[in-house]
């Protein structure tokens, strides 16, 4: 009788990052909760980007919102 073996799933990190206006970003985020895509919650607070930007390229004015995602992956399913 061959072993008994449990393969956990592989996560993959997806990361999204939404650079605007305080108002655009906010649109922005009830649009992908409005597809089911993620919660408003699970988003950062707005967090204020630097008067000279980041590596992003941020503008005066606008802010940066943030989500984490873990995703499943089948490493034997064709990408």
């Amino acid at each position: 009788m061959p072993p008994l073996t449990c393969e956990l799933p592989h996560h993959r990190r997806l990361r999204h990052c939404i650079i605007g206006l305080p108002e655009d970003a906010q649109m922005a985020i009830d649009r992908l909760h409005l597809l089911r895509y993620a919660e408003r919650f699970e988003w950062t607070r707005a967090l204020d980007l630097p008067p000279y930007g980041i590596i992003l390229d941020g503008r005066p004015g606008e802010v940066l919102r943030y989500l984490h995602r873990e995703i499943r992956s089948n490493p034997s399913a064709n990408e």
